[in-house]
């Protein structure tokens, strides 16, 4: 059998201490508050009070103070940004787990043949994930076409979707394959990680079923992989691969 992680990097594993009780609480209801706040919120919820209030973006900031946002920050591509998610899916995680980060788990430096392999699969597999968005009508009502919009609105609308891409796709990397892999991992060694695909698909749920059921396979893939290699990398490549296969399929496509 291939083995998957140095003997040095097991061995610093089986030493960290098993944290306790109260910060395993924690740090997962922390996710589910995160991730329950935003779902509520893009589902516009009104009880028992309008939900929507945390769809920040950039300019929700000077709203705070009563003060006229300038017209940078309210117009695209920075409006796009999703602050609730960019704020409480990456910056908060970051700054908790920066005194202690394990940099290695953003690093291909100890990936082997097998997985760029298997990142070639998936992106195989993601390729024909979105081709199968123009065949399956859930999926096609869920994600309308701009292949009919002027090439200065795609353009416009390709940046706009980049950067809020970028907004919180890190964020939802590092919330569930770092800051609560890591711990639950450590507390439930065996069956602690199953926690992150149920986190994912039920965070999915607001979707069509069939794309909630693709994120669950996804998800047990990706995480059974971050535990034997310690690593976020690959599902964290997958993901934006799929993302902008999306957005390619969704300017010129669809």
């Amino acid at each position: 059998m291939t083995r998957t992680t140095s003997p040095k990097a097991r061995i610093s594993a089986e030493k960290e201490p098993r944290p306790s009780n109260w910060l395993v609480a924690a740090v997962i209801g922390y996710v589910a508050i995160a991730l329950t706040v935003d779902t509520l919120a893009a589902q516009n919820i009104r009880w028992p009070f309008g939900w929507s209030v945390f769809l920040w973006s950039p300019a929700s900031f000077w709203r705070v103070f009563d003060a006229a946002p300038p017209s940078w920050v309210s117009t695209p591509p920075v409006s796009r940004v999703d602050a609730f998610k960019l704020i409480w899916w990456f910056i908060i995680p970051f700054l908790m787990c920066l005194p202690r980060m394990e940099w290695r788990w953003f690093s291909p430096q100890n990936w082997k043949r097998m997985d760029w392999l298997l990142l070639a699969g998936l992106i195989v597999l993601g390729s024909i994930a979105v081709v199968s968005v123009r065949f399956i009508p859930a999926l096609r009502n869920t994600y309308g076409g701009m292949s009919h919009l002027s090439s200065e609105l795609k353009r416009g609308y390709s940046i706009g979707y980049l950067v809020w891409i970028g907004s919180w796709l890190p964020g939802w990397t590092l919330l569930h394959r770092y800051f609560l892999l890591r711990i639950v991992m450590r507390r439930f060694p065996r069956y602690g990680w199953l926690l992150i695909p149920i986190s994912e698909t039920l965070y999915h749920l607001q979707k069509p079923l069939i794309e909630a059921g693709g994120m669950l396979v996804f998800s047990l893939l990706l995480t059974g992989w971050s535990v034997k290699r310690r690593n976020v990398l690959l599902p964290f490549i997958a993901h934006l691969y799929v993302e902008i296969a999306l957005l390619v399929a969704l300017v010129f496509f669809l």
